[in-house]
């Protein structure tokens, strides 16, 4: 980690910082290259299509900016996209399912008056459903 040729990133510099000092100092370089590069490429940020990190300095005062940009792929956020997805997909069957019926009903208690009256069955006598709906 002192070799200045290679950059490493805030999160690998930030979980190496907290290795205790007694046991950082008992690893080799080969051991710190490889937690490095192992930490480095588990990165959390790294799946981020947009990262822009930066500092801004006022006067004897010094500001940190992190600005991550994409798709929240955390497990609590992923169960409720999934459950919208479900949701989303029940209400457009249950949509689809009642545009059928309305429009089947209709239909169908057509069908079964035009069958009533061709069995001749009057169920209420003296009335007919042109009585009902005005036509002569």
């Amino acid at each position: 980690m002192n070799d200045k040729s290679r950059e490493v990133d805030a999160y690998t510099q930030h979980v190496m910082g907290n290795i205790p000092a007694d046991v950082f100092k008992t690893l080799n370089i080969v051991q710190i290259h490889a937690l490095e590069k192992a930490i480095s490429t588990n990165a959390p940020y790294r799946k981020h299509p947009v990262d822009l990190r930066g500092t801004v300095s006022f006067f004897f005062i010094r500001f940190y900016f992190v600005i991550l940009l994409g798709r929240d792929r955390r497990d609590v956020i992923r169960n409720k996209e999934e459950a919208r997805k479900l949701q989303a997909k029940s209400i457009s069957i249950m949509t689809f399912l009642y545009a059928v019926i309305c429009m089947a009903l209709p239909v169908i208690f057509l069908l079964l008056y035009i069958v009533k009256s061709w069995a001749g069955i009057d169920i209420f006598p003296d009335h007919h459903l042109s009585d009902f709906i005005g036509i002569d």
